[in-house]
């Protein structure tokens, strides 16, 4: 048993002749992008040579890129442990694309990977820690692409057209989403070419996205891994299958590819969801829907308007003193005007309402099934089940 790291220590001196590119690949290169890579790697529109993983450690400035203090840390080990890895090291890295503007509220970064002996890889980078990242992330709430869905789109058959033969296309978290969102809306002639797409706890999409493209045509060649106790992943979860994968960790924290198990050349897979997450998911699903447009559009202006207006500038401001953050959004929130504090307390009703809903349903449908239990007469042991 393991993790990323020990993963990559341990198949160091295997090539992907000797051991094909699998899913733990797939989430290691959907976690390195993470890294801020911007000015050591070719754009798109410079149409240069790409570079290879060991030269550009010589002239990165790491302070900038471990940016990124969430994983720094394990960032730094990841790195090493490519670098001095036969698997990685000599991995050409091209068609860097980054965009983040507060103006049109997006956070978008994606690169291309080309593994020695191995396939190309297409990455879209995951939410970073910048505050306009996670505003992007609700505005996938509303049935409209946010910006960097269709930037997905633009970047995938842009690339396309400069590698040759089949690819895999990747991401973690809003990247995994990004990844869905510009296969499910390629070309034909570029969809038929992607091999696989990995979508690492990653969102899905408002009924209205989907029924907007022919979802089936790349539904079956779509690998969704979840964490036990997921969350973000299950946001709009409908049409994609999935697998759930252990984690050593708890809560939210599960939502960190460092803490997900590896079992040999494999993500450890466990049977289901834990059933806490699948009632929170489940409600909060419910709560969505319920909203229209307006009043996600409100959801959303509040929460990011309001984080801004006590100084919270990045999650890392918000997760570094989360009480005094706290604190800080609700003097905010007294001093707005009475319509907004009226809006804000209807949001807060409907979503203590969905809640309640949610719990009777559930259990209506465990008495349902006790009666049928009775009914039938069964054992103890099938009671129990």
């Amino acid at each position: 048993m393991g993790h990323i790291i020990s993963y990559v220590k341990r198949q160091k001196e295997n090539s992907f002749l000797e051991l094909p590119f699998n899913e733990v690949d797939a989430l290691i290169l959907s976690q390195f992008i993470y890294l801020k890579l911007d000015n050591l790697i070719p754009t798109p529109s410079e149409k240069k040579p790409g570079v290879y993983l060991y030269e550009i450690t010589n002239r990165m400035d790491y302070d900038k890129v471990f940016e990124d203090k969430r994983y720094a840390k394990d960032n730094k080990a990841l790195l090493k442990a490519m670098v001095e890895s036969k698997r990685y090291r000599r991995m050409q890295l091209n068609y860097f694309s980054q965009i983040t503007s507060v103006t049109v509220e997006t956070q978008f970064a994606a690169m291309t990977c080309f593994l020695e002996n191995g396939p190309t890889v297409i990455v879209y980078r995951g939410t970073d820690e910048t505050l306009v990242g996670w505003k992007e992330d609700f505005n996938m709430f509303f049935k409209e692409p946010v910006t960097g869905q269709s930037l997905s789109s633009l970047y995938l058959k842009q690339v396309s057209e400069m590698i040759e033969g089949g690819f895999l296309v990747e991401g973690h978290s809003k990247g995994g989403n990004f990844a869905v969102y510009a296969s499910m809306n390629a070309p034909d002639e570029v969809q038929q070419r992607i091999e696989r797409v990995y979508s690492f706890d990653s969102p899905g999409f408002r009924p209205e996205i989907l029924e907007s493209v022919d979802f089936n045509k790349i539904k079956g060649r779509i690998s969704k891994f979840l964490p036990r106790a997921s969350f973000f992943g299950m946001i709009l979860q409908s049409q994609e299958e999935y697998q759930v994968v252990d984690c050593s960790s708890v809560g939210i924290m599960q939502h960190n590819p460092y803490n997900w198990q590896v079992e040999g050349e494999k993500l450890k897979r466990i049977e289901e969801l834990d059933k806490g997450s699948v009632f929170v998911n489940e409600t909060f699903n419910q709560w969505l829907y319920g909203l229209n447009d307006e009043e996600l559009h409100l959801f959303a202006e509040i929460w990011y308007h309001t984080l801004r207006q006590a100084n919270v500038n990045t999650v890392l401001d918000f997760f570094k003193e989360p009480a005094k953050s706290l604190a800080k959004l609700a003097e905010v929130i007294k001093e707005t005007d009475e319509d907004t504090k009226e809006q804000v307390k209807e949001l807060a009703l409907s979503l203590i309402k969905a809640v309640h809903e949610h719990r009777e349903k559930k259990t209506l449908s465990i008495k349902a099934r006790l009666e049928k239990i009775m009914i039938k007469g069964l054992t103890q042991e099938e009671e129990e089940k």
